[in-house]
């Protein structure tokens, strides 16, 4: 069966327009922002999305969480803000899709430092490696860890879309950064605007490996 999956990159980053790789996690730009509530009004599928997971990095938490404030559910968002939906889309954050590179910009804060900033995220729903934000071990930079973690999130993937089946909502979102993203989805032209998506039709083999068409 075909399965669909919209991959997103994340919005200005505040290390972006100067290409300033020595900022540790930077946040989003006030342009990033409006990138993200620009995705928000301008993404087509909202209604058919059950999951979006995204990288535990501050900008990519902050385009999901403004990115896809029609789509989450509530739950993730402070009581007053207005974000979020009823019986909203679920929120997963997985550390394979982080950045690819070991660049203080590619690298994520501390724990304690993110469950600070996002508070109502499902911080102990997660079972971060004891190694992370460290680039090292499951997380290193270099090829072999790379392709590594885009298979195991291709294994993630098969495991999400099968709880998402008989759901009514079976569509996937993954906003992850640009130098990631062809570890674990293969398609010739692969390339982002910031906040820019492309969607595809994605099925698994015996060994859950992935395949994908754009659509």
């Amino acid at each position: 069966m075909d399965l669909r999956l919209h991959v997103v990159r994340h919005a200005e980053g505040i290390h972006n327009p100067k290409h300033d790789i020595s900022i540790l996690d930077p946040p989003l730009t006030p342009k990033g922002v409006q990138q993200s509530e620009m995705l928000s009004q301008m993404f087509p599928f909202s209604e058919n999305v059950g999951l979006v997971i995204t990288s535990p990095l501050t900008r990519t938490l902050q385009t999901s969480l403004i990115g896809f404030q029609q789509t989450l559910d509530e739950k993730y968002y402070p009581e007053t803000s207005g974000g979020g939906q009823f019986n909203g889309a679920q929120l997963l954050m997985s550390p394979d899709i982080q950045a690819h590179s070991a660049r203080p910009c590619d690298t994520g804060s501390d724990q304690a430092i993110l469950r600070s900033e996002f508070p109502h995220l499902p911080w102990d729903e997660l079972v971060f490696d004891p190694v992370f934000p460290a680039k090292e071990g499951l997380y290193a930079p270099d090829l072999e860890a790379l392709v590594k973690r885009g298979r195991r999130f291709q294994r993630l993937l098969e495991k999400e879309f099968a709880a998402l089946a008989n759901t009514g909502r079976p569509d996937i979102v993954v906003v992850s950064h640009g130098g990631f993203m062809k570890h674990f989805i293969s398609y010739e032209r692969l390339a982002f605007n910031q906040a820019g998506w492309m969607s595809f039709s994605v099925q698994f083999d015996r060994d859950s490996r992935m395949t994908s068409m754009r659509i």
